[in-house]
């Protein structure tokens, strides 16, 4: 067995009760290219404080569902937005509205794209404390979009 300076080879049982006592496997904290890769182990922390404004190797759920819920959101919104156009209606955002001149599948891309980039991204910043508050923000707005959606089909 491996001697550590500092540290004594201690029985099974006790190591698995406190594995403070073992040197720290990780030379350097979690970055966030690590973060955004979405893969690993390191889920959280294990001291109350420890993890505020730093990086996981992996989303937790909650996290992983406010992702997908702001990416299924987007994607119907453009679709009823498509749909809404068919009808003779128009695009409120005047971004959204520009790139309707190059075409719905440009227009649909770029929402896409920007979205599915920017959730992710939150996604990753997930200790982070507005990172967590924009994504939660976001499923609201998209619910009110959809609302909006609905009284217009219901109109």
């Amino acid at each position: 067995m491996t001697q550590w300076k500092g540290w004594t080879p201690m029985p099974a049982a006790e190591v698995a009760m406190d594995r403070r006592l073992l040197p720290d496997r990780r030379q350097r904290p979690t970055t966030l290219w690590s973060a955004l890769r979405w893969r690993g182990r390191r889920r959280g922390f294990r001291r109350h404080g420890e993890g505020q404004n730093s990086f996981v190797d992996c989303p937790a759920p909650t996290t992983v569902a406010l992702v997908l819920g702001v990416i299924v959101l987007s994607a119907s919104d453009a679709l009823l937005t498509l749909l809404h156009l068919g009808n003779g209606g128009g695009e409120a955002n005047p971004l959204m509205a520009f790139t309707l001149n190059y075409g719905h599948t440009t227009f649909v891309g770029l929402k896409m794209a920007v979205t599915c980039l920017g959730a992710w991204v939150l996604g990753a910043l997930q200790q982070f404390v507005l990172a967590r508050f924009v994504l939660y923000f976001l499923i609201v707005v998209y619910t009110v979009i959809m609302g909006m959606h609905a009284a217009i089909w219901l109109a």
